[in-house]
């Protein structure tokens, strides 16, 4: 590998640290060098199967059960200031117990849809590291992470989801394909959207009409305006090589041990110690530390239909994947990031929009703390960021808020429509 010249070493971290702050849109670190072309081929061909693949349509019941389990996963990490409206950890059953009354609180907690439209995917369809290939460019990218996202709320409550046995549908397709690094280190950025609207109940050949009607707008919304959307959401997938045993068990070695012998390595601690630095001078309103358990991940999985073996399997994560342990899922920090969100939002407020980007991996029984800021000058956005146990970024996001608009309300302010964050741009 080429040496890179100490000189542009300082000059990306310096460059790094400007563009990682706390402000409109997210920033993450990026690295790039002459090594980083990619071959044309490559990323013409994955991105010309990848978004032709077509829509995937779910359909579920908006039902009691998956939220109250998820509250009940959770209940032990999080303070009862961060519970949702109707929950009782005291009392796991009240939420059953209540019979259906039209004028209760009974909307969809921001973030709870995690639990809902899981893949229906048969066991001889999983990969060998328990990830379905939905949305996989197949080999040799075997490796998937959760990059990050961006999830707009719709802020009308006549389109929220609501936990009354409700038919509603799940609409996904994958949006852009982007390949990043150097020929044999590629990385493949897959980005999938999904558009998520209730159904009213209607005739079954009805229903179908209007589910095929309402396909192409549920994925291709106009302005800020996500129309009868519940929710619009952008994920952010990245794709790697298979690692070597031998290289698995280097990068397993590596951990907690500082590299001095090659620029690139010194270019990567020089960016933790600025990232930790800024972390150390920015003082949240409001944290919540926690100590996730393998029994908490196992739950999640659960939850959300989700096999992937870094999240249960530790001697696969490490002598494979080359992770010191379990890692934490990206939709859990997800949830518990919104849920620590909403106990800070004011009457009548709520997260109209929020981009995040996971910087680091969160492991099973390291502590992480939640952090949540209200913009000094803009008061309806939250700065919120998770750190390892180490104190530096792991999760960092930005969320916009909004008033909720009710159901007699004719007013409906439009979010500022901006493109998604891309986890593949070095800009």
């Amino acid at each position: 590998m080429k040496p890179i010249a100490h000189s542009k070493v300082r000059r990306n971290a310096l460059l790094t640290f400007r563009a990682f702050k706390l402000g409109r849109g997210i920033a993450i670190p990026s690295f790039s060098t002459e090594a980083s072309s990619k071959p044309p081929c490559l990323q013409a061909s994955l991105y010309q199967e990848l978004t032709s693949r077509p829509v995937k349509r779910t359909t579920d019941r908006i039902t009691l059960s998956p939220w109250h389990l998820l509250n009940t996963t959770l209940a032990d990490f999080l303070p009862p200031s961060c519970y949702p409206t109707g929950f009782d950890a005291s009392n796991p059953d009240a939420a059953y117990d209540v019979p259906p009354d039209p004028d209760v609180n009974d909307f969809l907690p921001q973030g709870h849809h995690l639990v809902y439209f899981p893949p229906a995917v048969v066991e001889s369809g999983l990969l060998p590291d328990g990830t379905d290939s939905l949305h996989s460019p197949g080999p040799p990218f075997v490796r998937r992470l959760w990059a990050g996202g961006s999830i707009i709320f719709n802020c009308r409550e006549r389109y929220q989801l609501r936990m009354r046995n409700t038919l509603a549908v799940c609409s996904e397709n994958i949006t852009d394909v982007k390949v990043q690094g150097a020929e044999g280190d590629e990385k493949v950025f897959v980005s999938i959207r999904r558009r998520i609207r209730s159904i009213p109940p209607r005739s079954p050949p009805e229903k179908e009409l209007l589910l095929q009607s309402n396909e192409k707008a549920m994925l291709n919304p106009v302005g800020g305006d996500i129309g009868n959307l519940a929710v619009s959401e952008t994920r952010h997938l990245v794709f790697l090589r298979e690692k070597s045993r031998e290289q698995a068990k280097k990068d397993l070695e590596k951990v907690g041990k500082v590299i001095k012998r090659r620029s690139q390595d010194v270019l990567y601690c020089m960016i933790g110690l600025l990232l930790n630095m800024f972390a150390a001078k920015t003082t949240p309103d409001f944290s919540v530390s926690i100590t996730p358990t393998r029994a908490l991940l196992f739950r999640f999985s659960a939850l959300t239909f989700n096999a992937h073996r870094i999240h249960f399997d530790p001697q696969y994560t490490r002598e494979v994947e080359g992770h010191r342990n379990l890692l934490v899922h990206g939709p859990l920090t997800l949830v518990l990031m919104l849920s620590v969100m909403r106990s800070q939002l004011k009457e009548g407020e709520m997260i109209a929009r929020f981009d995040y980007r996971n910087l680091a991996p969160l492991y099973v029984q390291e502590e992480m703390r939640i952090c949540v800021r209200r913009d000094p000058e803009h008061r309806a956005k939250l700065d919120v960021w998770v750190e390892g146990r180490d104190g530096g970024y792991a999760v960092k996001g930005v969320a916009e808020l909004r008033k909720t608009v009710s159901f007699w309300s004719s007013k409906y302010l439009k979010l500022d429509w901006r493109p998604d964050p891309d986890p593949a741009s070095d800009k």
